[in-house]
């Protein structure tokens, strides 16, 4: 939506927790000057279709808790397939194949050292317009909490197949509800940001909107 001021406002929370981010280019702007986008940029070298080991070291751009017993399960794999995890984008994808992306995830959370956050955030670079980024605190910890952000979001590992499916259910409402037509194209003509997926502007806008309240929270500043 773009209110009377220009701003571009972006719904989101699936009619479940909707929630108003009044202005989602500064937030994509707070998202930017945090991160620089390092790990969005970053073009992988590793096989599409195949995680290996290597895959791990770019989550770290995000903060990830990787360590090195999920580098061992990876090495003691060598290689997963993924010829089953669907090639569209999200806003594209039917039930089933949100089913074989939550699979997919599963495979990886199956392993030790994995959680949802370490292998959405491995599995977004294989699919960077299909598989979102879930961390525990921005996502399931803010995003899907009904007590944030009266409370402040919690960090606890997910691992549970259902709630990602349920994760990825949202997102995808969010990035094709009929209130937010509109707000893609004109957060993708943010400088330099042409090429974005969807999701990833949904996660950058999200991110930075997350990161701005937790931090007044620190501050004890009013979150509103």
């Amino acid at each position: 939506m773009i209110d009377s001021v220009d701003k571009v406002r972006l719904v989101v929370g699936a009619g479940i927790i909707d929630r108003v981010i009044q202005d989602a280019e500064q937030a994509l702007l707070i998202y930017k000057k945090i991160t620089d986008y390092t790990y969005l940029d970053y073009p992988p070298v590793t096989p599409r279709d195949l995680v290996v080991p290597e895959d791990l070291a770019v989550t770290l751009a995000l903060n990830s808790r990787v360590g090195a017993t999920a580098v061992e399960s990876l090495m003691a794999k060598r290689s997963i397939s993924l010829a089953g995890l669907p090639d569209k984008p999200l806003e594209a994808a039917d039930d089933n194949d949100l089913e074989a992306a939550a699979d997919q995830i599963m495979v990886l959370v199956g392993l030790k050292g994995f959680g949802a956050s370490v292998a959405s955030k491995l599995l977004h670079k294989k699919r960077p317009a299909l598989i979102p980024v879930m961390d525990n605190s921005a996502i399931f910890g803010a995003y899907m909490n009904p007590d944030w952000p009266q409370k402040k979001a919690g960090s606890d590992t997910v691992k549970d197949r259902k709630l990602i499916l349920e994760a990825l259910r949202r997102i995808r409402f969010d990035i094709t509800r009929p209130e937010n037509a509109g707000v893609w194209e004109r957060l993708g003509k943010v400088k330099g940001r042409e090429e974005r997926s969807r999701i990833e502007l949904f996660d950058c806008v999200w991110w930075g909107w997350w990161n701005e309240i937790e931090e007044k929270r620190k501050r004890d500043l009013p979150l509103d």
